[in-house]
């Protein structure tokens, strides 16, 4: 899933979004573990995507906008 953002609150919405289903959940390390947890997503890009030079000078109404993608894992998919 690939998202574009074009406002700060949007961005840090699907920031967190992401990053919470790409990460492992934080357990106590003294808790015993019924196995490993799986993660389902992982993201495509640590960093977000932004409007380079050259596209600025094409359309500067593409400056705010940010590109952020996951992907599904392949040992996840039915």
């Amino acid at each position: 899933m690939v998202v574009i953002t074009f406002h700060s609150l949007e961005d840090r919405i699907v920031k967190n979004a992401f990053k919470e289903v790409s990460t492992p959940k934080k357990v106590d390390k003294r808790i015993p573990q019924q196995g490993i947890e799986k993660i389902e997503y992982r993201l495509l890009n640590r960093k977000p995507v932004v409007a380079s030079v050259q596209e600025l000078e094409h359309n500067p109404r593409s400056h705010s906008a940010k590109l952020r993608g996951v992907e599904r894992n392949e040992n996840e998919k039915n």
